[in-house]
């Protein structure tokens, strides 16, 4: 027999965790604290989430101390949509205004009433019947009551504006709130006797999103010379349209998503080669939220392979071999592996805000392209014969792991609405150490830029999202981050510095080779490219960079590019530098560095240090010989001609 009722609104009782999580769902925790009677007690829970999962609702009951309590049970549950109207927070608060702002009109109208009175009863009054000192008490009198009739109305007619103040700011806070709540929980809890209980509701909400964001400063000093210090501002934009505002509440994000929890351990089939008129082979189909399908015809896009030839079996022996088998060994069976995924580093730190653990996946909703096919080993197997048996455009290997679950804490206790906007809220601040480099591509644009080389060797895994670049509290750029994993470098650019000039010239100079009667005419361009930098902060520049590019020869071997300046690149390997010998010509640097970047493309860099209020300058040569009625052009070059 039940012997006590208890009504709850949920929006009475703050939310008091929250955790969301990377698949628009959102983990959510309230608490109530409560009397009950001895006996069973219900208890009803209104207005809860329309969005809420019935299937993740869950309870515990605890003393008020935390401990589990000992002397109550769950006796029934029951969560489903409310009969009632869709419950609307803002509808209680605009009705209450509307009363009061009615009573106040009411109030005006009486005052006006009274007004109307006096005035008509003023006007009833004749010399005949009254005499001068009646006239002047009425007249005393109708000027007190007019005045206070006065001042009553215009109090009133504030307070009525004050109101329609009040009634049009809740009707657009109600425009704003996303989301509804309509959701009702039944309890039953029996109690051994009279006590007081702490119960504590669990659910799972739609309709949320969280994205990791970055503010990354940097600052110069008064000489203006970059910090070597920049510090990164994680942070994290949050919306939700739950129906149901989380106030001063403690948020935790996560990258797990519910729906890819396996809900049972898969089955492992075995794999079979099937020869020549057999059925296609099956193919395995994960779905992270159901049983594993089969289809026995994958679509022309997945697997693409032509019959084999009647007298060629489809195995990883031949025929001789398989009589044979008893004089010599077998070959080694044919592995087939599926499509390549990325690999993600299995190990992270460990600490109160941020946290690592398996979410124990081991299988994948399959892709259009996830699916068996036989690798190129099979090609050797056979002697290459099936090569033109068979043609498929799927990648040949798979690399699986146990995914890895990132959650983050965010400082404090947070507000977040439910209005369906971006709300940006912190995880942490985080100071790295940081390498500027000063780059220019003179080529394509005549400036030096700042860039930044950064190592997170922070705790923390840096999520994709966008970084906003501030230097000197001043809007730079924006980028982003792809995946930053721990101990990985990340580079980013402090925009152009103007101090250090750049000026960019090619001269080009034709002779002729080949002139007398029986040889082919050769034209030889001699192009000279001078680079000039010119230093103008009172620092010196330790490392500035200057990339650009020799042509390369193209298909036509006629045409030849041969580098002559600096000598020491000629012979230099791809990504080492080599220094340059001074050539003794006045204002050319003499410490000079070079290095391919990409030699079969022709680019490479110079680097050297350029000193306080010093201008430096290098030169690159190289030679386009071509027979004389060739025309060629030079593409990303700037440059067309007739050799």
């Amino acid at each position: 027999m039940l012997v006590d009722t208890i009504r709850i609104v949920a929006s009475d009782h703050p939310v008091t965790s929250v955790m969301i999580l990377k698949s628009s769902k959102a983990e959510v925790s309230r608490s109530f604290n409560m009397s009950l009677k001895e006996g069973r007690n219900r208890v009803t829970i209104k207005k809860l989430p329309t969005t809420i999962d019935v299937q993740s609702v869950r309870l515990s009951i605890l003393n008020l101390d935390g401990t589990p309590s000992e002397n109550t049970h769950l006796s029934d549950m029951v969560c489903s949509a409310s009969d009632a109207p869709s419950y609307d927070p803002s509808k209680l608060k605009l009705h209450a205004l509307e009363i009061r702002r009615s009573g106040l009109l009411s109030e005006k109208k009486l005052l006006d009433t009274q007004a109307e009175v006096m005035v008509t009863y003023a006007r009833t009054l004749t010399g005949e019947h009254t005499g001068t000192k009646d006239i002047d008490t009425f007249l005393d009198a109708f000027s007190n009551r007019g005045r206070k009739n006065i001042e009553a109305v215009m109090k009133i007619e504030g307070q009525i504006a004050e109101l329609d103040n009040q009634i049009q700011e809740e009707n657009r806070k109600k425009t704003l709130v996303k989301g509804s709540v309509n959701t009702e929980l039944g309890i039953v809890i029996a109690a051994d006797n009279d006590t007081q209980i702490q119960l504590n509701l669990t659910y799972v909400v739609n309709n949320t999103k969280w994205t990791p964001t970055y503010e990354l400063h940097a600052v110069t000093g008064e000489d203006g010379k970059p910090s070597g210090n920049v510090s990164l501002h994680y942070h994290a934009s949050i919306k939700q349209a739950t129906g149901e505002d989380w106030t001063d509440a403690l948020l935790t994000l996560s990258t797990v998503a519910t729906d890819a929890i396996v809900k049972r351990i898969p089955t492992l089939e075995p794999a079979k080669i099937c020869g020549p008129g057999a059925q296609p082979p099956i193919i395995i189909h994960y779905d992270r939220s159901r049983t594993p399908s089969r289809s026995r015809s994958p679509s022309p896009r997945r697997v693409r392979m032509h019959s084999p030839s009647p007298d060629r079996h489809h195995y990883c022996r031949d025929r001789r071999r398989e009589r044979s088998r008893s004089h010599s060994p077998p070959q080694q069976p044919l592995i087939i592996q599926p499509p390549t995924q990325m690999v993600v580093p299995s190990s992270y730190p460990g600490s109160s805000s941020f946290r690592v653990a398996p979410n124990f996946q081991t299988s994948q909703e399959t892709s259009p392209d996830d699916v068996l096919v036989l690798s190129d080993d099979e090609d050797a197997l056979h002697g290459g014969e099936n090569a033109r048996g068979r043609t498929t455009d799927m990648p040949t290997k798979l690399v699986t792991q146990t995914p890895m679950t990132l959650t983050y804490a965010v400082r404090g206790k947070v507000d977040i609405p439910s209005d369906g906007k971006d709300h940006t809220v912190t995880i942490t601040i985080l100071t790295f150490k940081a390498d500027i480099e000063y780059i220019s591509i003179p080529r394509v644009d005549p400036r030096v830029f700042l860039q930044c080389k950064v190592k997170n060797d922070s705790e923390y895994r840096l999520l994709p999202g966008p970084v906003s670049v501030i230097l000197d509290n001043n809007y730079v750029s924006r980028t982003k981050f792809t995946d930053v994993n721990r101990n990985d470098t990340f580079t980013f650019t402090l925009g152009d510095d103007p101090s250090i000039g750049i000026s960019y010239e090619r001269i080009t100079t034709v002779t002729k080779e080949g002139t007398h009667k029986f040889a082919e005419a050769i034209d030889v361009t001699t192009y000279t490219t001078t680079v000039t930098a010119q230093n103008t902060h009172p620092f010196a520049i330790e490392n500035l960079a200057i990339r650009d590019a020799v042509p390369i020869s193209g298909s036509d071997k006629r045409i030849k590019v041969l580098l002559r300046k600096p000598e020491e690149l000629v012979e230099a390997k791809e990504g080492e530098f080599v220094e340059v010998k001074d050539s003794g010509d006045a204002g050319v640097e003499s410490n000079l560095l070079v290095k391919w970047e990409k030699e079969q493309d022709g680019l490479y860099e110079y680097r050297w240090k350029i000193d306080a209020n010093d201008t430096v300058k290098f030169e690159t040569v190289f030679d386009v010989k071509a027979p004389s009625d060739i025309t060629y052009y030079f593409s990303n070059f700037g440059i067309h001609g007739k050799a």
